[in-house]
């Protein structure tokens, strides 16, 4: 391998270099060169293998870095490694205590923000190995535009009633100072000891915040929608199930039927999931119009099969000729038997009244809203800049930090919409990151009494010079 000195990297050189050192490669298109410059830009460094996001095991450092370690002190500097590995301190109980001491930074700067503003609440239990209980809790606050953190996770040790839950929480809170009155929206999965009228979570937190807003995961509500189906789909879907289920259930048969799909040229090797809604960015107003599009659609598909205009149904398309006029009220039944489900079981969201001015603050007229809020609209709807960055399209104008700190009274108004969860999704993305850092490797990490789970999903950067302040530096090492 050559090294190039600085002189070297001139673009003469450089072309010199190439066309006589690299012959096999002089030829290749500029496509070739970037993709090689992309791979070696997303390679994975030292930092990111061993990052405290991985959830590997605390004695990862002495397993592998050390090892590797000596050996390049042994065989390059040819020196003594033991004596300068043994003074790097890497063991179990220095990485788990650097590890808690960081989530605990991590945590209280949560808490110093969650003390002084309004955020939305997730949360959700789930019981993991040996019959243990694990509450998740989620915050939406904004900071520089909206963040999303966990608050905390903590053992249910007796009952999951609603008043069990409730008391975890508000325990939690009074602990670290926060006032329950800050919490503007909460999310929930919709299971009776969530959402029970006199004795759920939610019932015990709208008697200590009455204005709260109670939000019914959509993602579970969705699933609940596809359950419902007459015998005869229900049937046909029972056969795909199976077919599916002794597919994967096999790893050859699973491969085979991958080349299989390779060699017809199918679009997709397994099943996709419809994610529109499973966004952990997404708000109320996306989850409306998202939602209320749906609607429209349906009433558009039952439409087009009962005149046999199968172009939103390509498989239908495919066997027309075999369908029956019977065939296609049964299908235009189920669709029709969907919407009104819909509409009943999202009936919160699509009477929900957002305002015009939420939802397009540059198209309204601000002589017509709020008379607090006429004059901030007037002079956000005559910034160019705000206005070029929402017809762009690439995100909600008010999930910018510009907004919230120059147009505070629009904001204030506006947050509810923004900072609401409509999903209990990242509860549910956090229970799968539990059940893959307790894997067999780490099966006696206590996931509530140590922070691995904090720091590993947090998005807030520990205070690495304050904590190393705290530390007396031996002189030994």
């Amino acid at each position: 391998m050559d090294v190039l000195s600085n002189d070297s990297m001139k673009p003469c050189k450089l072309k010199s270099h190439l066309e006589k050192k690299q012959i096999g490669k002089k030829d290749k298109p500029e496509e070739y060169f970037k993709k090689l410059r992309d791979d070696f830009q997303k390679r994975k460094t030292v930092p990111q293998v061993f990052d405290n996001k991985t959830g590997k095991p605390h004695n990862i450092g002495e397993t592998v870095i050390l090892p590797a370690v000596s050996a390049i002190i042994s065989s390059v500097m040819k020196q003594n490694a033991i004596e300068i590995t043994n003074s790097i301190p890497l063991s179990n109980s220095s990485v788990s205590r650097r590890i808690d001491e960081m989530a605990e930074d991590v945590e209280k700067q949560l808490i110093a923000h969650l003390q002084v503003k309004q955020f939305a609440l997730q949360l959700d239990e789930s019981t993991l190995r040996d019959n243990e209980v694990i509450l998740l809790a989620y915050v939406r606050f904004n900071n520089e535009g909206p963040k999303e953190e966990m608050l905390f996770a903590r053992s249910l040790t007796t009952d999951t009633k609603g008043e069990t839950i409730f008391n975890e929480v508000a325990t939690y809170f009074q602990e670290n100072n926060i006032p329950l009155k800050n919490i503007i929206a909460c999310a929930t999965d919709g299971a009776p000891s969530m959402t029970g009228r006199y004795k759920g979570f939610i019932a015990h937190l709208k008697k200590a915040v009455p204005e709260v807003y109670r939000i019914n995961c959509v993602i579970h509500r969705q699933h609940l929608v596809a359950k419902k189906m007459n015998a005869r789909l229900h049937d046909a879907l029972s056969v795909v199930i199976k077919v599916v289920t002794h597919i994967k259930s096999n790893s050859l048969r699973d491969r085979l039927f991958r080349e299989f799909c390779k060699q017809n040229g199918e679009e997709f090797e397994q099943l996709v999931l419809h994610t529109e809604l499973q966004e952990n960015n997404s708000d109320l107003i996306s989850s409306k119009s998202v939602i209320a599009a749906f609607l429209r659609k349906l009433q558009l598909y039952k439409n087009n099969i009962r005149r046999r205009a199968f172009e939103q149904f390509p498989c239908l398309a495919y066997v027309s000729s075999d369908l029956q006029d019977e065939d296609l009220a049964l299908y235009g039944e189920y669709l029709e038997n969907i919407h009104e489900d819909i509409q009943t079981r999202f009936s919160d969201l699509l009477e929900m009244d957002i305002p015009s001015w939420v939802s397009i603050p540059f198209e309204v007229n601000a002589a017509e809203i709020e008379l607090s809020l006429q004059e901030p609209l007037s002079e956000l709807q005559s910034d160019k800049i705000m206005r070029a960055e929402f017809k762009d399209g690439k995100y909600n104008i008010w999930k910018t930090n510009d907004v919230a700190t120059k147009y505070r009274l629009l904001w204030d108004k506006a947050q509810f919409y923004v900072i609401a969860f409509p999903t209990s999704y990242l509860v549910e993305a956090g229970f799968i990151r539990v059940s893959q850092m307790l894997s067999k490797a780490r099966n006696r990490l206590d996931i509530v009494k140590r922070d691995d789970l904090q720091l590993s999903l947090t998005s807030i950067e520990p205070n690495i010079k304050k904590l190393v302040e705290k530390h007396q530096p031996q002189g030994s090492h």
